[in-house]
């Protein structure tokens, strides 16, 4: 996968061996590969809010990778209470109400650095709709599908003692990508603390 392929190029060059990364929204876990592919020696450890996701990841991915279950967690990012080197959060808070409250107690929670791919553009655009690709049945269920504003993320980051660095993002080429006929327009963001 692209982006997390790039997740671990960007943090490659920056974790040293033996620091703490939280991968908030993790799913399955699947982001961990990535990181092991490439020789990161990091202790990993997951975050989702979906017990199915949470349970995949304790059942399969545990095993295979020869982590502990203990290592991903069920719960809501506004719950965090664990400090970590790092937290990585690729595509959450774009399906959240909004970033504020989850971003806040993220980068309050990140020791030394925080890498984030969210849909941001120049305005706040407020989506909450239904997903037409769910399976038969489920189609009613409605997600948030926000962008939001990049000038205000970043001034929010540097707010909590982050510098802030833009970074190219690969998949969409820093365009629009077209996610359940809803455009977004991915930007990758490293802050690392002041």
């Amino acid at each position: 996968m692209t982006c997390a392929a790039q997740a671990a190029e960007i943090l490659a060059e920056r974790l040293t061996p033996g620091e703490t990364l939280l991968d908030a929204g993790c799913g399955g876990g699947y982001y961990y590969w990535s990181f092991l592919q490439r020789g990161v020696a990091i202790e990993y450890h997951g975050r989702d809010y979906t017990p199915e996701m949470i349970t995949l990841a304790q059942t399969e991915m545990s095993a295979r990778a020869g982590l502990a279950p203990e290592r991903f967690t069920l719960g809501r990012i506004e719950n965090l209470a664990r400090e970590f080197d790092t937290i990585l959060c690729f595509n959450v808070l774009t399906n959240n109400q909004h970033y504020a409250l989850p971003l806040e107690r993220l980068l309050r929670c990140a020791r030394r650095r925080i890498l984030l791919r969210e849909s941001l553009g120049e305005e706040l655009i407020m989506r909450y709709t239904a997903d037409p690709y769910l399976d038969e049945g489920q189609r009613h269920i409605r997600v948030y599908h926000n962008q939001y504003p990049l000038s205000e993320v970043i001034t929010f980051m540097n707010e909590f003692g982050f510098h802030v660095t833009p970074i190219y993002d690969r998949r969409s080429q820093d365009g629009i990508e077209m996610v359940v006929d809803i455009p977004h327009r991915w930007r990758i963001l490293l802050g690392e603390r002041e």
